[in-house]
């Protein structure tokens, strides 16, 4: 598939498109744009806050596959994303201590610093993308920052030094915390400079907690010695694949041969990097995804069960419950 510029694409998507709606200081953002081309029907607000940061929120239904060639200027940033559908593909190639090949993904927060390099971002026809998107300033992170050991080393690093080491750090699964600030930002009714200071104390709330998810990976990484490389990379692929079959995931046998590893070491390692069994880590990953088809209100309780692999509609609420403290009904408005 042909790969475009950033000039190429935007070129090509103003040639096709059909619609363009751009309101502006509306609820707190500069612009809300909606618009349609060829390529995707999409929303997209945008706000610039006074302090520095900037706060994206983007959802949108792609109709084209994308390559797109994309150039990370000399900033001094650190972004966070959280996605709520919807996965983003991106090809590397030769940045230091980055995967020349990743995946960031639906019900994931991701955080990083990447400056000066050059990438491909990759969108699939099909896939509704909705993400929100925090980029904050390392001056605003220095102003908090009153004792250096207080932060994440990979913090410590970009306030120290001129010239930190680039990363991209997968954190885990968006928290229930998480979400209902995210859900908070996505419909808050507030106006003007209400709604300016309102976004703004919620994104450093969102950033506060990556910080703190960041600082407990952190420190369970210092406990890997045992793992080798490879071996961890193997336990992420078997992340992977849990995640890409929720209905029929494979047993831990049939998941330790296909990765290549023996099903002990497998838990083992599992367990180290993300703090809890496989059985127990998909258990959660499909009530948290359970949990935002509701809140997107699209899906009858039924369905969704169904869609992350419960045949038993009691057994589906009864977990749910358990987790979130209220029922699927409850959380989706469905009617009984």
């Amino acid at each position: 598939m042909k790969v475009y510029t950033e000039t190429e694409y935007d070129r090509l998507y103003k040639k096709t498109l059909e619609y363009e709606q751009i309101e502006s200081n509306t609820r707190g953002f500069d612009e809300i744009i909606t618009a349609k081309s060829q390529w995707s029907a999409e929303q997209y607000r945008y706000a610039n806050l006074s302090s520095g940061i900037e706060l994206d929120i983007v959802d949108e239904q792609m109709f084209l596959d994308r390559n797109e060639l994309v150039e990370h200027n000399n900033y001094q940033s650190i972004v966070a994303k959280f996605y709520l559908s919807g996965y983003h593909s991106v090809i590397s190639p030769g940045v230091k201590g980055i995967a020349a090949e990743y995946t960031e993904t639906k019900g994931q927060n991701y955080l990083f610093y990447l400056p000066d390099i050059e990438e491909i971002e990759q969108s699939w026809a099909g896939d509704r993308l909705k993400m929100l998107r925090i980029e904050i300033d390392l001056d605003i992170i220095r102003r908090f920052v009153t004792e250096l050991n207080t932060v994440p080393k990979q913090l410590q690093a970009l306030i120290e030094n001129d010239k930190p080491q680039r990363f991209h750090s997968a954190l885990g699964d968006i928290t229930q915390e998480m979400q209902t600030i995210i859900e908070q930002i996505w419909h808050h009714p507030y106006q003007g400079a209400i709604a300016r200071m309102y976004l703004e104390g919620k994104a450093l709330e969102l950033m506060a907690m990556q910080l703190s998810l960041l600082t407990t990976n952190c420190d369970r990484q210092t406990t890997h010695t045992r793992l080798k490389p490879k071996e961890i990379d193997c336990i992420y692929d078997a992340r992977k694949i849990l995640l890409n079959d929720l209905d029929n995931p494979p047993n831990i046998k049939a998941l330790a041969k296909t990765v290549g590893m023996s099903d002990r070491k497998l838990q083992q390692g599992f367990k180290e990097i993300y703090g809890t069994t496989v059985f127990n880590y998909l258990h959660n990953y499909r009530l948290q995804q359970a949990q935002l088809m509701l809140r997107e209100g699209d899906l009858s309780v039924a369905t969704v069960a169904n869609n992350i692999g419960y045949t038993h509609l009691g057994h589906f609420s009864a977990a749910f419950k358990r987790k979130f403290g209220m029922t699927p009904r409850d959380c989706s408005g469905e009617n009984y």
